[in-house]
């Protein structure tokens, strides 16, 4: 879990290939994350990966880039009449999460298919009384 939270914090990515990473990291990276990126790739995988480091040219980390596309639907959920009255009424109102409604109906509807199989049995064919 510790590899992970580096990776997507400490790690830019320059150039990416199957059994290749070359990435620029932040300065608060770990002077050994490309050995243990390495490592773990080959434990996981079975096969060696060349890891390497450069000193320029990565691109924004993917906590940099889930941060900027949070910023950018939070000053769009802005915009929204309904959302500036809000604001409006109560100026000290912070936004502290901002939910996809298209995913979110696609996660309760996921959520729902325990209860519909447990209601309806496993071989229930919503097809049967019209046959």
């Amino acid at each position: 879990m510790a590899l992970l939270v580096e990776v997507e914090t400490d790690l830019r990515l320059v150039k990416y290939s199957p059994g290749r990473i070359e990435f620029e990291p932040t300065p608060q990276a770990a002077p050994d994350l490309a050995a243990r990126l390495a490592g773990r790739l080959q434990r996981w995988t079975g096969t060696r990966w060349g890891v390497s480091v450069t000193s320029t040219g990565g691109g924004a980390t993917l906590a940099e880039t889930r941060a900027r596309d949070t910023e950018e639907k939070a000053q769009a959920a802005l915009e929204n009449p309904l959302v500036a009255a809000v604001f409006a009424s109560f100026p000290t109102a912070k936004i502290t999460g901002i939910r996809d409604l298209h995913h979110a109906a696609e996660a309760a509807a996921i959520e729902a298919l325990p209860e519909v199989e447990e209601t309806m049995g496993p071989d229930w064919d919503p097809f049967e009384d019209l046959q």
